[in-house]
C-alpha cells in the first residue's frame, strides 16, 4: 500500500458505485469480501460487498436499487488479482448473484496452507499470527440484511478488507521466495473451476452417507427422491434439510410406499412433510419402481470393503507424502484422504469413480511419476468387478 486507507465510503447510489469501480479498475489487486445471511435458505443473502483497491475501502448495499454490473465486471478483469479468505461461500454468492467468478484469484487461506504446514487459519487468526492485530469480532452475528447497519458493524465489515491487503503482500512475498507462488495460484483457480461445475442431479444419492446399504431398486427411488428435494429447495430457496431430511428421504427409499396410507406409516416423516410434499414423494417412489431393474443405479461400494484397500491406501499415503516433501508442499495441500480415495476407485475402476483430482491440477507435476509407480504395483488385474 502506497497511501493510507481512507475512512469506508458507504455506496448506496449508483453514481457512487460507478465512480468507484472507475478507481479500483486501475489497481493491480482488490481485496474482496461479502457479508451474508444464510439460516433456512438453499442460498445466500447477499447482504454487503467489501471492496479496497490500495487507496479506499468501499461497502456497497446490495439492498439498495443499484446496478452492480460495474463491480461485477471487476471479478474478471485479468489485469486485477482478486484477494479472498476462504474464499467458498463467496464463490457461492458471485455465482449466485452474476454467474461470474473470480480470476485471477489469490486465497489467503490456501496461501497459509502451503506455508503453514497445512493448517488451516480463520481470518481472525492469521491476522493475529501475520499482522499482529486482533480484530473485534462482536458484529460477527450480525443480520447484515438489517437496515440501517450501524457505524460499528460497517467498521467491523470494513477491516474484513482493511487488512485482507496487507496480509495478501505479506504472504505472497513468502510464497515467492519458497517458489510456491505458482502452486498456491493454481489451486486457487482451481477452486473456482469446480465452483463452476453444476452437480449432476442424477448422481446426487452419492451425498448421502448411508447410501452405499441400500440395493440398485432402492438407489433408484432415492435417485428420484434426491432430484426432486434439490428442485423444490431450488424453487422454493430452501436448504434441503428444510424441505425433507436425509434419513427420511433414506427410510421412504427402503420402504417403498405405494400411496399416502403407507407414507404415513413411516414414522420419520411429520405431519407437515406428509400434507406439503406427500403426493409428490410417493410419485418419486412409483417411478423408482417402474425404472427396468438393468436401469437402476448400481450399488455404492466402500472403499473398505475391498480386500486391497488398506495396504493400498497405506502405500499410496507414504508415496505421496515423499513426493510432496521433495516437492517442498504440505501432504495437507498436495492430497486429502478424499483425493487419494479417488485415485485407487479410479485405478480400480469402482462403481461411481471420479475423475481424479491428481490428474486435472498442479498436483499431477509433483505425482505423475509416484503414482504411475503406484498403479503398476497395485492397479493390475485389481477391480471391484473381479
Amino acid at each position: 500500500m502506497t497511501k493510507q486507507a481512507k475512512e469506508y465510503l458507504f455506496i448506496t447510489t449508483q453514481d457512487q458505485l460507478d465512480r468507484y469501480c472507475q478507481q479500483a479498475a486501475q489497481a493491480k489487486v482488490l481485496a474482496l469480501d461479502t457479508e451474508f445471511v444464510r439460516t433456512r435458505t438453499l442460498y445466500s443473502k447477499l447482504g454487503l460487498i467489501q471492496v479496497y483497491d490500495g487507496i479506499e475501502i468501499a461497502l456497497i448495499d446490495p439492498t439498495c436499487d443499484l446496478d452492480l454490473e460495474p463491480f461485477w465486471q471487476l471479478l474478471t478483469q485479468p489485469s486485477i488479482v482478486k484477494v479472498l479468505h476462504s474464499c467458498h461461500e463467496d464463490l457461492e454468492v458471485f455465482k449466485k448473484y452474476a454467474n461470474r467468478l473470480p480470476l485471477p484469484l489469490f486465497d489467503t487461506q490456501i496461501a497459509g496452507q502451503f506455508l503453514f504446514n497445512g493448517k488451516v487459519l480463520g481470518f481472525g487468526a492469521m491476522v493475529a499470527q501475520e499482522l499482529g492485530i486482533t480484530l473485534d469480532k462482536g458484529e460477527a452475528r450480525t443480520n447484515w440484511l438489517k437496515r440501517p447497519l450501524t457505524n460499528n458493524q460497517l467498521v467491523y465489515a470494513a477491516n474484513d478488507v482493511k487488512y485482507l491487503l496487507p496480509l495478501y503482500h505479506k504472504l505472497n512475498d513468502q510464497l515467492q521466495e519458497l517458489n510456491l507462488q505458482e502452486y498456491n495460484l493454481a489451486e486457487a483457480a482451481y477452486k473456482v473451476e469446480q465452483k463452476r461445475q453444476d452437480k449432476d442431479t442424477s448422481l446426487l444419492f452419492l451425498d448421502f452417507g448411508t447410501a452405499w446399504q441400500l440395493k440398485p431398486r432402492e438407489l433408484a427411488i432415492l435417485q428420484e427422491l434426491a432430484a426432486w428435494r434439490l428442485s423444490v429447495a431450488q424453487e422454493r430457496d430452501l436448504a434441503l434439510g428444510f424441505v425433507v431430511k436425509d434419513p427420511t428421504l433414506i427410510t421412504i427409499a427402503q420402504r417403498k410406499p405405494s400411496d399416502i396410507n403407507s407414507l404415513k406409516n413411516i414414522p420419520e416423516i411429520n405431519k407437515q412433510e406428509l400434507r406439503i410434499h406427500g403426493d409428490a414423494m410417493v410419485a418419486c417412489v412409483k417411478r423408482g419402481k417402474a425404472l427396468p431393474i438393468e436401469q437402476c443405479p448400481k450399488r455404492v461400494p466402500r472403499m473398505t470393503d475391498h480386500p486391497e484397500y488398506k495396504q493400498a491406501f497405506k502405500t499410496l499415503k507414504q508415496m505421496v507424502l515423499q513426493a510432496a516433501n521433495c516437492a517442498n508442499v504440505p501432504m495437507e495441500m498436495v492430497a486429502t484422504k478424499k483425493q487419494l480415495n479417488q485415485w485407487i476407485k479410479a485405478t480400480w475402476h469402482m462403481a461411481y469413480a471420479e475423475t481424479p483430482d491428481f490428474t486435472a491440477s498442479w498436483r499431477y507435476k509433483i505425482l505423475q511419476q509416484t503414482l504411475n509407480d503406484w498403479t503398476e504395483q497395485y492397479a493390475l488385474d485389481k477391480s471391484d468387478e473381479k
